[in-house]
């Protein structure tokens, strides 16, 4: 016998025969392992859908009453209970009506939608609601109220047994809370079970089914409208099923086929979720396993007969392989890499090939991120000469203006005093009763606002030369804010201070910091007249060691965004009536700007407007010694 034949004589007895009797220990083994993984899966899957039924439900009834815990119903008004209904109703979309109920079990108020156009008019997001009829409704009220009759003691909510809607033909619960007060009132929602059953087509895979059965054994939810409609009985099917009170395991026939499930209780709601599948399709791994196991046999012998040219192929491959992978890093692929497990000199060079290309793809990233690193800082340089372009056209704007008013204050002066002189000179030598006294006292009044305007501008105009103390800027703060006191009371204003911890010292001038502060508090105080929220608040905060940050932010009317570029320009204004002079904003301007600092604004319109100044911190003086 020749040594070929000997040597394949000795491959089939060390290898097929060990395999053949590996290959049916291993299937024997894996049948009984994957019979087992196979129901445990089903009985943990079962456990995950009544979990999520019950999470899906239940939240509803602690969102109900997280939405009570600080409200009680009785004493809502009209408007206010719409109001408080229409946000329970848009939190979810599966909710189809909601209603606030009194002690007596009566329905005040409800939101549901029945003319979806309309809704969707007000609120886009009732286009994802049911459309109610009347009838519904009323079979709403009539379970909700007797729901609240009988809540438990000792709980806050009750959910009731699933119905189908008498028109949409749809499964549904209605779930309520109680009000703060134990019984004095709730609040009742019906939960469609619509998405609950789409989760439930969408988990079954191929063959199998997911649904769930009511307390009696009947079908509630399949996914299936017509089968849920049907209510098809289960208990005969699945005796374990109904009233379960852990995960349990069954066979049942149905449509010929043997069905392999796994049922578990649905937690607080009297449900039972059922996960199930054909027997063949379940099983159908282990018929997989034995084909593979045969198979493997028999390829075992037939790699035997191959195995010699298999040899000579194993020495030609790594070569090819090293080739294609040269190949590779030439297209520029340098996250190519040979996967080649050898210890000879082949595995060597695979190994050499590999820690070049690892090489030249590090240099190739570092070049890249040295390429971004760069550009981000051109881009950021390119922010700060636009900022700078922006303040420097800014100021120039105001130098103009500056220059112009600074000829008008000069020549208005001298006119304007004779004006103001003559003008009491009169109201001096004129009896009260005279007619010409309030002509003369409109004249008067009209003449000094012009001379507040030509003080304004001349703020404007003269660039001033501040004698710089250090001030503590919180007690700054709050004496403008005291001295504003009445008039944010009056108006129904609510202040905020957020201030930084410990004291914050600024560098610049008592009275015109005090000013711009006051400038500041008037214009947001203007901008929240008639508005339904009322907040200003106050914010300092240590941006380092030489600058300090102050934030004033009001809920007010906010400014359009076509204006922003605008706002700091003399005589521009947003106001609603122009009983001002256009002029605050720029003389605040040229002030933070005279003290070394910044000023910005950032606003919303609609709903408010926040301005950030920067200050330079007064520097800390040295320790005595």
């Amino acid at each position: 016998m020749r040594i070929r034949s000997r040597l394949l004589l000795l491959l089939i007895a060390t290898a097929a025969v060990p395999t053949l009797a590996m290959g049916l220990l291993a299937w024997r083994d894996a049948e009984r392992a994957l019979g087992e993984a196979v129901a445990e899966q089903y009985r943990r899957s079962a456990r995950a859908e009544a979990e999520h039924a019950s999470t899906y439900v239940l939240s509803l009834a602690t969102e109900l009453g997280s939405a009570l815990l600080h409200l009680d119903p009785e004493k809502l008004g009209p408007a206010e209970a719409q109001e408080f209904l229409a946000r329970v109703f848009l939190r979810r979309d599966g909710i189809a009506l909601v209603g606030l109920f009194d002690g007596q079990g009566r329905m005040t108020a409800s939101v549901f939608v029945d003319d979806l156009e309309a809704f969707a008019r007000q609120e886009p997001q009732f286009r994802r609601h049911d459309t109610v009829a009347a009838e519904e409704v009323e079979d709403f009220r009539r379970r909700a109220a007797e729901l609240l009759s009988r809540v438990p003691a000792g709980r806050a909510y009750a959910i009731s047994a699933p119905y189908l809607t008498a028109v949409r033909q749809r499964p549904a619960v209605v779930v309520v809370a109680l009000g703060p007060r134990g019984g004095a009132g709730g609040l009742a929602a019906e939960l469609g079970l619509k998405e609950l059953a789409q989760r439930l087509t969408a988990s079954g895979e191929g063959s199998e089914r997911v649904f769930l059965l009511d307390g009696e054994g009947r079908l509630l939810l399949s996914g299936d409208p017509e089968r849920e409609r049907r209510r098809e009985a289960f208990a005969a099917r699945l005796p374990g099923a109904p009233g379960a009170q852990r995960t349990g395991q069954a066979d049942y026939e149905e449509e010929g086929r043997t069905w392999l499930a796994a049922y578990s209780p649905v937690p607080e709601l009297d449900w039972v979720a059922v996960v199930a599948r054909p027997r063949e399709a379940a099983l159908a791994p282990l018929h997989a396993l034995a084909r593979n196991t045969f198979g493997v046999l028999g390829l075992t012998l037939v790699g035997v007969l191959v195995l010699a040219l298999l040899l000579a192929r194993a020495m030609a491959r790594p070569i090819a392989r090293l080739a294609g992978g040269a190949r590779e890093l030439a297209r520029g692929n340098l996250g190519h890499r040979i996967s080649l497990s050898r210890r000879d000199e082949l595995g060597d060079l695979a190994r050499t090939f590999n820690d070049m290309g690892h090489a030249l793809e590090v240099a190739h990233r570092e070049l890249l991120g040295f390429n971004e690193q760069l550009q981000n800082q051109v881009e950021e340089r390119t922010r700060e000469l636009q900022k700078t372009q922006a303040q420097l056209s800014r100021s120039q704007r105001l130098a103009a203006m500056g220059d112009l008013a600074a000829g008008m204050a000069h020549e208005m002066n001298n006119p304007l005093a004779a004006i103001l002189g003559n003008v009491q000179l009169l109201l001096m030598d004129l009896p009260e009763e005279d007619p010409s006294r309030r002509m003369l006292s409109a004249v008067l009044q009209q003449a000094q606002r012009i001379a507040n305007i030509v003080r304004e501008l001349q703020l404007l105009v003269e660039r001033q030369h501040f004698g710089r103390t250090p001030l503590d800027l919180h007690k700054m703060l709050q004496r403008v804010l005291d001295a504003r006191g009445a008039d944010l009371s009056a108006a129904g204003v609510r202040v905020t201070c957020e201030f930084y911890p410990g004291e914050v010292k600024v560098l610049g001038d008592q009275q015109a910091l005090s000013d711009v502060f006051g400038r500041l508090l008037g214009n947001a105080l203007n901008a929240l007249k008639d508005r339904p929220e009322r907040n200003l608040t106050l914010v300092t905060q240590r941006v380092d060691a030489q600058m300090v940050k102050v934030e004033i932010r009001d809920t007010g009317r906010g400014i359009p965004r076509e204006h922003l570029e605008r706002i700091f320009n003399p005589f521009f204004t947003t106001k609603q009536q122009w009983s001002g002079k256009g002029l605050s904003l720029a003389v605040c301007h040229r002030v933070i700007e005279d003290h070394g600092g910044t000023i910005t604004l950032q606003s919303d319109q609609g709903v408010g407007t926040t301005v950030t100044l920067m200050l330079p911190t007064a520097p800390i003086p040295p320790p005595l010694v």
